[in-house]
């Protein structure tokens, strides 16, 4: 107190806290004379937030000595094995399961060491490169879109690109003066006079510009497998293994020029297999066709988009081979002729493919229409305001029909091939025929004739493949060896 000035001794005489409020009990302390502890003299330090002094009775006499004592308001020895054990028990936990998943990781990457793996750049870190080594990308260019496809582990997912789709066309447009356009982008301008729109295909299917062709391969593969790789948590593309498959008519040099693109695009040592080499390790493991076919003379047809291929393939080399042009895009073609013939019928002749713009719309339609036409027997076409004239929009609405189109396909094969039969059936069975001559073996002797690619889905192709097989040795003969993958 400023105006008694008495020497006074703190002593706690209880805890307490002020009703309604929360926190730790406030130290309630009497501020007392040393001299007459027994009077009660002093100040009293009431149980507030904000203490206030009291006055108490008249003070005494001073005193001679004081003492203070200090104090505080929590317990202090019953609470610290409260917040030590714990804090032990979970550090160590913490640091056993972190050991153990080291030793784990250490065990694994010498596994995958010992099993042929490498790492050539020494900063890579091991668990990065024990994780990609349980990743192998299979990468399929086919004539008209590129496929990836990522097995982990047992399981196998197709790679979507950044627009979301699971395969990607394989176009690349160069204008002068600015960077190529890839893909979907670029295939939306090939009807529309782009001149400059490349098939990736194409290019190192020729193998004449051998930097073109590197470039462009190189483009797509980035565009398409790059995120979708580093989204699965690989971290680089460079420690991922690769499997890339290439047509059975590439030559040495081709092949060589398709392995430098998968290369510039971050490819490592890709594995490179022949298409119907691949189709048939990956049917055997499927169980689509017995193991023991592996010794035997057997027949890949793979209906593509551009091109079909047939080829007779033995412990897993190809021995001959025969490609014709039939596949997706004869059926796309076959159904844009359709639709602008009808359109002619009934606008006066109006013709939709003198129209670049609207052409490109039918071909985007088509694709759609041709896998609807797998499922179905007939579609109906709906195109608003494909084109207008001085009287105003025209609109295209029209019914289609599997049977029509199949014909269609049939005649525009035989006035194509010079042929007189029934089309497709018939260049299917001239290729089976061929490719037997050159490998010197009987149908009889086949071990299974395997049909594959994306066109043989449509029943066009689908049923001419199966005629040819019972042209070449009768139903019995067709229905045991003939395996169509869905």
């Amino acid at each position: 107190s400023s105006k008694s000035h008495l020497p006074c001794t703190l002593k706690r005489i209880g805890m307490a806290r002020p009703n309604n409020t929360i926190g730790p009990p406030i130290g309630r302390i009497k501020c007392i004379n040393d001299a007459d502890t027994n009077a009660g003299s002093g100040f009293v330090l009431s149980p507030t937030l904000t203490p206030t002094l009291t006055p108490a009775a008249a003070a005494p006499a001073p005193a001679t000595a004081t003492t203070i004592r200090s104090f505080h308001a929590t317990p202090r020895r019953e609470i610290w094995p409260l917040i030590v054990v714990p804090t032990i028990l979970f550090v160590g936990r913490y640091t056993f399961k972190a050991l153990r998943r080291m030793e784990q990781e250490r065990i694994d990457y010498e596994e995958y060491l010992e099993a042929g793996g490498k790492v050539d750049d020494p900063s890579i870190s091991k668990t990065l490169t024990k994780e990609a080594a349980k990743m192998v990308l299979g990468v399929d260019f086919g004539t008209s879109s590129l496929r990836c496809a990522l097995l982990e582990g047992d399981k196998s997912t197709i790679v979507e690109d950044r627009d979301g789709s699971r395969d990607t066309p394989s176009y690349v447009l160069y204008e002068e003066g600015s960077d190529p356009v890839l893909g979907r982008l670029a295939k939306q301008k090939l009807h529309a006079g782009q001149k400059e729109v490349l098939s990736v295909h194409e290019i190192l299917a020729k193998g004449e510009d051998r930097t073109k062709g590197v470039d462009s391969a190189s483009l797509i593969l980035r565009e398409v497998i790059v995120d979708a790789i580093e989204k699965r948590g690989a971290g680089l593309i460079g420690e991922v293994e690769s499997v890339v498959t290439y047509a059975p008519n590439f030559t040495p040099f081709q092949q060589e020029v398709l392995v430098d693109a998968a290369k510039s695009a971050g490819l490592i040592d890709p594995y490179v297999v022949c298409e119907p080499v691949g189709a048939l390790i990956a049917a055997r493991k499927l169980e689509i066709i017995p193991a023991t076919t592996k010794a035997k003379n057997c027949i890949v047809v793979d209906v593509g988009h551009g091109v079909m291929h047939v080829s007779v393939v033995k412990d897993d080399d190809v021995v001959a081979t025969k490609s014709s042009v039939i596949g997706g895009a004869l059926l796309q073609d076959t159904l844009v002729q359709f639709l602008a013939e009808k359109f002619e019928e009934k606008n006066g002749g109006m013709k939709l493919r003198d129209d670049a713009l609207s052409l490109q719309r039918l071909y985007d339609e088509v694709e759609g229409i041709a896998a609807e036409l797998s499922k179905k027997s007939r579609v109906d076409v709906d195109l608003p305001y494909i084109t207008a004239d001085e009287k105003g929009p025209k609109h295209l609405n029209e019914s289609i029909s599997l049977s029509v189109v199949k014909s269609m396909v049939d005649e525009k094969v035989k006035a194509d091939e010079g042929l007189i039969g029934d089309g497709v059936s018939d260049v299917v069975m001239n290729d089976l025929m061929d490719v037997l001559t050159q490998s010197k073996t009987t149908p009889f002797e086949l071990g299974t004739i395997l049909v594959v690619g994306g066109a043989s889905l449509s029943p066009i192709f689908k049923d001419g493949v199966k005629e040819a097989a019972v042209k070449m040795g009768g139903e019995d003969f067709m229905v045991k060896t003939l395996n169509v993958v869905e």
